[in-house]
């Protein structure tokens, strides 16, 4: 992705940054909430910072040495919003240009999850950038899954992609409504974790400047902190 949104080729860089917008706005959103600005402000600080970065190739701009996305994505939100207040002037929407539709109807109802933490805004930015990184990997999945024609039994299998153990009888249960034996849909659940855990690998790596092993390992270690675990 970082490699992409650097390109000089302005469609698949606005690709690229359409897909970062759809995939991980609502940490931005979150961030500006926990400042103390309205839902509002939020949804017009969030959507106008992606307009903005595109126009300006900020990612173009932006030193290789900088590391995770995730760190440099929120130094220039909090820059981007800054040059806001100075100005005295929201931009609504990215000045009434929408560059991808973001689900905001959903955004107070998922900041609303995090209203009884105590955590500071870089937290919690973290944290909700966890969260939307396994949202947009279960989503990968999915779609591979149904690619293949395996999208009904992902939908009834999906809830065991969780690090908790399942119990016999909830496998079961999932075996009967997928038809399949309860060891099969067991294999069936290994095999989908292993390919959680690769895409999951792979949507860091996206998100890195230099994705060798060891640095997606890092990354991987930092969000599941953050995720609280």
């Amino acid at each position: 992705m970082l490699r992409v949104l650097e390109t000089d080729d302005l469609s698949r860089r606005e690709e690229a940054l359409s897909g970062l917008c759809r995939d991980y706005w609502f940490p931005l959103y979150a961030f500006a909430r926990r400042l103390g600005r309205s839902g509002e402000d939020a949804e017009d600080l969030t959507q106008g910072f992606f307009v903005h970065a595109l126009e300006h190739d900020v990612f173009s701009l932006a030193d290789r040495s900088r590391g995770t996305l995730r760190t440099f994505l929120l130094k220039v939100f909090q820059c981007y919003m800054g040059d806001v207040r100075d100005r005295e002037t929201a931009l609504k929407r990215g000045g009434g240009r929408e560059l991808v539709s973001l689900d905001l109807e959903n955004a107070e109802e998922l900041y609303a999850r995090d209203l009884a933490t105590h955590e500071t805004p870089e937290l919690l930015f973290d944290r909700a950038w966890a969260q939307s990184l396994l949202r947009a990997t279960l989503s990968n999945l999915a779609t591979g899954e149904r690619s293949a024609g395996r999208g009904q039994q992902f939908q009834i299998l999906q809830s065991f992609l969780t690090p908790d153990a399942v119990s016999e009888q909830g496998y079961e249960t999932a075996a009967l409504e997928a038809g399949l034996t309860p060891e099969a849909a067991r294999q069936a659940v290994s095999r989908l974790r292993k390919k959680f855990r690769k895409c999951l690998r792979e949507q860091i790596a996206e998100t890195l400047a230099e994705p060798d092993e060891a640095s997606v390992d890092a990354e991987l270690s930092s969000l599941r902190i953050a995720l609280g675990g």
